[in-house]
């Protein structure tokens, strides 16, 4: 916008802009340093490749290595044959007369084949040399590029004018290449439409991780680890005059991890280059609107004009844009923006220096902005950060059930902890989402302090049945909620509701199955209509979990998808918590019926959810489910991946349950694969975790997986088949008579092995026959085949006399025919790539805003995610894409479309 063109200004600086070489403020001898350049082999070889490319444009703001890249790309010219010519251009380059004599000798570096003999400024006129000089360069006969570097100090119209006018004139082997801190204004929307430009912007001009890496321990010689490194990158995000800074700082210091957890926008080195080469450059309002947004993670031109009193935000956006000022799009549609977090931080305090107090006021501006649009979330945020406690305790107390609902579990935790302790006194709805937020998040301890330092209360009784529940508590949690139902007010339906579905989970791991169905039915009508959706999710969940318990499979698989389609017509919210429980026992029903690839699915979208936020058994099925599909592809190092992530998950939660799970199927898998001592070393982990296993507790992820069941098939293994029959027929016993069929099911085919090593076939077939009559008519396949080559073996043999007469025996042929097929070694030793689901949903969001140069810990602020989960969804690509690193998925991913 032209009343904005001069407020940006690029004039050139002492400190050049270069790969590795963005010097430092000038120390006391008045010297800066020059270390070496890195190759930056990629983007010298897209270059040197870009085809059709009549311009290539390098655009960045200063700091980013456009200056070495400009050199490498010569360089890699030269020795491919390539003719170049080089011209660093200076602000008196606006003029045109004297640019094109400039120019005019750069060129003439070039093959003199076709050059006017005698020069092309030897007339008077000013016309006559321009059209000369296109001529000279459209006349040359050798591939050539044109390389002009720092051009974001040209603004003559009439230059800019020439310079499409150069382009227009270059022949078909001929290049211009431009490095500039700004966008110009050459007709570059032209120039793309037609396929003509290759762009290489700040995102591409970023070091990945694994070249911050070789910056810092090759370049510098910095022993780092990879965790620092990690850190580092994330906080510059990849911009290389800043980690060039940071490692001047580095060197000699005995604790570089509290350096680099202390780097910031603050740091001086880098504050004294962002003043002298960023901000001192700038016009007075651009310095003004700099400092005043700087306060906004997130900003769009309407929220800039609420916070600085302008109209005319957009036109300023646009010019921040052009100027490469560390302004970055934050959406696709490019109407949200953010600054580099770097630039922001030096930003804010230099406002902080400048105008003590700025910041809470423009604060509140955005605060009250945000509320007129009706979006509370940042709005909370920027009140938290004005010290508005009242008002942002009134915002989160009007808005608690949309944020319970929607799972904002972590973002609670750390507005609430931002908040004076004193400040939630006066709200006990609030007590109870901090410590319901604290319990999900997996922090008992804080939990158990916080609800502890208030006085009783129904929301404080309910929080403590919640803790008591998720800590595998169960009978604790059941009296205790018992009477506290009976003194609950029906009438207050958040903790009423939140209270109700807690008990319905405790109700039915206590075995009080249809009390549990029964309190789902009668809260429905006490609770909000989108509470009222929730307790229907609930309501689904028990239903199916304990349908499949009870050996109903056909049931849980015909309610669960008749439910998921009504949701899907209905066109409904997830309601979350309810929403893990139901993916999870969807997953585990398709995953029984041998659907592994719609149990990926359904497993994947919710694993991000289950990890933030989610209870014991939705973390132990997602991750024990993942681990036997992944090893089932033969992806092994997968499988036993997302079971070291479940033992980490519990022991920072300190559930023995949840590292007892992953030590159960490291034992299985052990036994199955016939390493036995490895099977009993993991069998002793099991039995120091097992603290948790009661006879009258029923947790639905450990149905089929107790330490019981591990040990005995460990022993049936192990040969001790004859000492293990008693102790098969009482847990045979046990299970039915709590109604656990699916449990009786899976020690049933134990009991037929423990027969068979105990030399009694006969007996081993009728326990097998009746294991089969069971599963035919509900569909089970993965209880069979979960138990490996052993029980496949006896199949097989049970085969030989009884197939035929399968019906007569109650069993169903179809179904005995397609387990007898899957049960091939063949099945097993599947290669694990023909089986890699698509990338899902979260998935692509995620590696779409790496693409996008975002850093993990801005991607997880942006989907209200944690970074560890971040983390896990990248590993999940690359396990996926079959890659090693980052850089490689990324690559995959353009290759394939799914960054389009």
């Amino acid at each position: 916008m032209p009343e904005h063109k001069n407020q940006f200004s690029s004039a050139n600086a002492p400190v050049r802009d270069e790969v590795g070489t963005a010097q430092a403020p000038a120390g006391p001898s008045g010297k800066s340093v020059q270390p070496a350049s890195m190759v930056r082999l990629k983007l010298v070889d897209q270059m040197e490749n870009a085809g059709s490319a009549k311009l290539m444009l390098i655009r960045a703001a200063a700091g980013f290595g456009k200056s070495t890249l400009l050199r490498q790309y010569r360089e890699r010219c030269r020795a491919t044959g390539r003719q170049t010519a080089w011209l660093s251009l200076e602000p008196t380059d606006n003029d045109l007369s004297r640019f094109i004599s400039r120019l005019d000798a750069c060129v003439g570096e070039l093959d003199p084949e076709g050059l006017i003999e005698g020069g092309v400024l030897d007339t008077i006129s000013d016309v006559e040399p321009v059209y000369t000089l296109l001529e000279s360069i459209a006349g040359q006969a050798r591939p050539f590029s044109i390389l002009l570097d720092e051009f974001e100090v040209i603004q003559s119209p009439a230059v800019l004018n020439f310079i499409q006018q150069l382009l227009a004139a270059l022949p078909p082997h001929g290049c211009l290449v431009i490095a500039s801190r700004t966008a110009p204004e050459i007709g570059l929307g032209r120039i793309r439409a037609r396929g003509q430009l290759l762009e290489v912007d700040p995102g591409a001009l970023r070091f990945s991780l694994e070249e911050t890496g070789t910056f810092l321990r090759e370049t510098h010689r910095l022993q780092l680890d990879s965790g620092d490194i990690a850190a580092l990158h994330r906080c510059t995000e990849g911009w290389i005059a800043a980690l060039y800074l940071a490692a001047l700082s580095l060197k000699g210091r005995d604790d570089p991890s509290a350096f680099i957890q202390s780097f910031s926008g603050s740091n001086l080195n880098l504050a004294a280059y962002l003043a002298e080469q960023i901000l001192a450059q700038q016009s007075e309002e651009c310095r003004r609107f700099l400092l005043q947004t700087s306060v906004l993670n997130r900003f769009c031109a309407p929220l800039c004009d609420a916070l600085t009193g302008r109209n005319d935000s957009q036109a300023m956006i646009e010019s921040l844009l052009r100027a490469n000022l560390f302004l970055f799009p934050a959406d696709e549609e490019q109407r949200w923006f953010r600054y580099h977090s770097l630039f922001a931080g030096f930003l804010q305090d230099v406002l902080e220096r400048q105008t003590p107090g700025a910041a809470r006021e423009l604060h509140r501006a955005a605060a009250h902005w945000y509320l007129s649009v009706k979006q509370p979330i940042p709005a909370i945020d920027h009140l938290i950060s004005a010290g508005d406690t009242d008002e942002a305790i009134a915002q989160l107390t009007e808005h608690l059930d949309d944020l319970v609902r929607g799972g904002l579990v972590r973002l609670l935790v750390r507005w609430l902890a931002q908040l004076p302790p004193a400040a939630l006194g006066h709200s006990p709805r609030l007590q109870l989402a901090s410590a319901w937020a604290l319990v999900l998040c997996r922090r008992y301890q804080s939990a158990q302090e916080f609800i502890a330092s208030y006085r009783p209360s129904p929301e404080i009784e309910s929080a403590r049945v919640i803790l008591l529940a998720c800590t595998d508590r169960m009978e604790e949690a059941y009296e205790f909620g018992q009477s506290l139902l009976r003194r609950l007010p029906t009438d207050d339906h958040f903790v009423y509701g939140l209270t109700a579905n807690t008990m319905a989970y405790v109700m039915q791991a206590t075995g009080h199955y249809e009390e549990a169905r029964r309190l789902l039915s009668e809260a429905i009508p006490y609770v909000s209509q989108q509470g009222a959706g929730f307790m229907r999710n609930v309501a689904a969940s028990v239903e199916s979990i304990l349908d499949l318990a009870q050996g109903r499979l056909g049931n849980a698989l015909a309610r669960l998808q008749a439910f998921t389609q009504q949701q899907a017509d209905t066109a409904a919210d997830n309601q979350f918590g309810a929403q893990i429980s139901l993916d999870m026992i969807r997953s585990v029903t398709l995953y029984e019926v041998d659907d592994l690839e719609g149990a990926q699915r359904v497993l994947n979208e919710g694993l991000s959810y289950s990890i933030d936020s989610g209870v014991a058994d939705a973390l132990i099925s997602s991750h024990v489910l993942l681990s036997r599909i992944a090893a089932l592809r033969g992806d092994t190092v997968a499988g036993q991946r997302y079971l070291n992530d479940l033992e980490t998950i519990g022991r920072d939660g300190g559930s023995s349950r949840i590292q007892c799970s992953a030590w159960m199927e490291r034992t299985r898998v052990a036994t199955l694969e016939g390493r036995l001592d490895a099977a009993q070393q993991a069998l002793r982990q099991v039995e120091k975790y097992s603290d948790w296993d009661r006879p009258d507790v029923f947790m639905y992820s450990n149905d089929v997986d107790t330490p019981a069941i591990t040990r005995l098939r460990l022993r049936v293994a192990q040969g001790q088949c004859a000492q293990s029959l008693d102790g098969l027929r009482e847990a045979i016993a046990e299970a039915q008579g709590h109604s656990l069929m699916r449990r009786a099911l899976k020690l049933r085919l134990l009991h037929a092995l423990a027969l068979d090593g105990a030399g009694r076939q006969t007996e081993a077939f009728d326990v097998l026959t009746e294991a089969l009559q069971f599963a035919s008519h509900e569909g089970f396949l993965r209880t069979f085949l979960d138990e490996g080559k052993r029980l496949a073996e006896l199949l097989q043999r049970w085969a030989v006399t009884f197939q035929a007469r399968s019906r007569s025996l109650g069993i169903a042929p179809g179904f005995l025919a397609d387990l007898l097929k899957r049960l091939e070694p063949a099945r097993q030793d599947s290669a694990s790539d023909g089986g890699r689901d698509a990338l899902t949903k979260r998935e692509l969001q995620i590696i779409r805003l790496l693409a996008d140069g975002c850093p993990i810990p801005e991607i997880a602020t942006k989907l209200f995610l944690s970074e560890n989960t971040v983390k896990t969804h990248i590993r999940n690509v690359s396990v996926k894409l079959g890659t090693h690193s980052r850089n490689e998925s990324l690559a995959i991913a353009r290759a394939r479309g799914l960054l389009d």
